[in-house]
């Protein structure tokens, strides 16, 4: 049966005709009862000394419908945390009423299906560490946000704004960016420019998410880069020249996403001392040249993506001592030689894409052996063999050698493909 939920205070947050309508609740507000403590009801925090509400945690809770400005949420003078995630409220603006709750130090508004320009008293809370609006749809933000928000929001440390429409706000409002971030996502939000690198220098910044910015351009610090970024994805940017080989002393960085960024030149060997690196996807630029047997190094990795480049030469057998790599796609280069026998170490291989290069000899036996192997492309190469028996464990879904030298008959053993689609 559908209800409406009233945020009141303290002395009042009962379930009575108000705002927000609930149906079918993923929470189902069982604990929402007239006649007991709201302290006790589901995603209700209380302050244990005075039992004022400082917590609301509605993400995924079905609720729909619009928020009114007169809604007795925004009178909670003690709420400090307010999730309203997941939910659907029918492209409705977002209120300005959420400028009033002074003492909001974490609000996420993600995915919850509102439009409209972003209220400027946001910008108000001077006392938020965590605001997030991502992924809802048709939400943009003017330059005057991004002003105020700059100048007011000196506590910030996580600000998430992932498909958040920012066409109409300059780069150079990113210039004086809070020190105190930690965590920045402005992934597809239509930014377009020259980035300053001071948005690299932020002293506290652990992730830093610019993907899909496909106006927006870029210059990584040349040397002198040091942070304790652990995530960088700048997907889709355009950089020119090559990659700087001070990217190698962001130490801590697990995650370098560096798709279709138009760099060119070798790949640097810096890369190699980033042993905590688990994906690296340098793909879709125009490196050339050798993969460095450096890479070998970076023991941790677990997806590695070097595809439509112009890379040569022989694939390193130092390779075979990724034994975490789970996923490797070497698409669309200009590889020649045998491949390698030492990526049989690779037990937990699960996707490989080495077509459209210029591999010769035979198709190694360990690809019809691994049990965890799903997907193998070895197509448009120069390959001269037969095809191995597959083992009766064999985990394959897709295969592909077509249009290489192959002779001989199919295995029977092909009908072990169980999974093959």
């Amino acid at each position: 049966m559908p209800y409406f939920l009233n945020f009141g205070t303290r002395d009042s947050c009962v379930r009575e005709s108000a705002s927000f309508l609930c149906d079918n609740s993923y929470r189902k507000m069982e604990s929402w009862k007239v006649g007991i403590d709201c302290c006790s009801w589901d995603g209700v925090t209380c302050d244990r000394v005075r039992g004022d509400v400082i917590g609301l945690d509605l993400s995924c809770s079905w609720l729909y419908g619009t928020i009114p400005s007169n809604i007795s949420l925004f009178l909670l003078p003690h709420l400090q945390h307010l999730n309203l995630a997941f939910n659907d409220f029918s492209f409705s603006p977002i209120s300005s009423g959420f400028g009033q709750v002074a003492r909001l130090r974490y609000l996420n508004l993600s995915g919850s299906q509102f439009s409209s320009q972003v209220p400027l008293k946001l910008s108000h809370l001077s006392q938020l560490t965590s605001l997030d609006l991502s992924h809802n749809g048709f939400v943009y933000l003017e330059a005057s946000f991004m002003k105020r928000l700059v100048k007011n929001l000196t506590k910030l440390r996580e600000l998430q704004l992932h498909e958040v429409d920012m066409s109409l706000v300059p780069v150079s409002s990113f210039m004086n960016l809070s020190s105190s971030l930690t965590s920045l996502t402005l992934e597809a939000c239509q930014l377009s420019g020259r980035m300053s690198n001071n948005i690299f220098h932020l002293p506290n910044l652990c992730e830093l998410n610019l993907k899909e910015n496909r106006e927006l351009m870029g210059v990584f610090p040349m040397a002198n880069w040091t942070n304790p970024l652990r995530f960088l994805d700048v997907s889709s940017m355009t950089f020119s020249g090559e990659l700087p080989k001070s990217i190698g002393n962001l130490k801590f960085l697990r995650n370098l996403g560096l798709n279709e960024c138009s760099f060119t030149g070798s790949v640097p060997i810096s890369l190699g001392n980033l042993t905590q690196l688990t994906h690296l996807d340098l793909s879709n630029n125009d490196f050339s040249g050798e993969i460095p047997s450096l890479l070998s190094k970076l023991k941790e990795l677990s997806y590695l993506a070097l595809q439509f480049n112009q890379l040569t030469g022989l694939i390193p057998a130092s390779l075979g001592n990724l034994t975490k790599v789970t996923e490797i796609f070497l698409k669309s280069n200009n590889f020649i030689g045998h491949i390698p026998s030492s990526l049989s170490f690779l037990k937990d291989l699960r996707s490989i894409d080495l077509s459209n290069n210029n591999f010769e000899g035979k198709i190694p036996n360990f690809f019809t052996n691994f049990t965890k192997l799903i997907e193998v492309d070895l197509s448009n190469n120069q390959l001269t063999s037969q095809i191995g028996e597959f083992h009766r464990s064999n985990s394959l879904q897709i295969l592909r050698v077509e249009n290489n030298k192959l002779y001989g008959s199919i295995p029977k053993s092909i009908s072990n493909l169980a999974n093959l689609i």
